[in-house]
């Protein structure tokens, strides 16, 4: 008999991870938009207000990639059979106010809920928010 992490190892939700996770790599606010349900909530939980819908998160996608040049270091993932928690490194490029850039990282973990039909219907990501302070206070952005 297989163990729980073998089981988990093929639960359809590493999967979804795997689409989903190419979607925020190449950026594509389109696809990601596409493996969320109607009514699915999207929160950063910095302060900001949640993102309630899929059209809503495709134009927040948009609007976040045309404003911030940042990337992910893959960290643990934990699989469940309607979850998976991502614990990621965002590596963010930022301009200080002399219009040099400077690299800010800013550890994360994105807690994700899967429905029946295979389609996120929550995703919070929680930022490590001495660093995200920390980052933007470096380059000038209030926050």
């Amino acid at each position: 008999m297989p163990d729980t992490a073998e089981q988990e190892k093929t639960l359809p939700t590493q999967a979804l991870f795997d689409r989903y996770h190419v979607g925020w790599e190449t950026r594509d606010p389109d696809m990601i938009a596409s493996l969320h349900s109607d009514d699915t909530v999207f929160q950063l939980h910095d302060g900001s207000e949640s993102v309630v819908g899929r059209e809503p998160l495709r134009a927040h996608c948009r609007t976040l990639f045309a404003a911030y040049d940042f990337s992910q270091l893959m960290g643990r993932r934990i699989y469940g059979r309607d979850y998976w928690i991502f614990d990621w490194t965002m590596v963010l490029s930022l301009a200080l106010p002399d219009h040099t850039s400077f690299i800010a990282h800013v550890d994360m973990v994105d807690v994700v809920k899967v429905n029946r039909a295979g389609e996120v219907v929550s995703k919070h990501v929680y930022p490590d928010a001495q660093q995200m302070t920390a980052a933007f206070a470096q380059a000038g952005i209030a926050r």
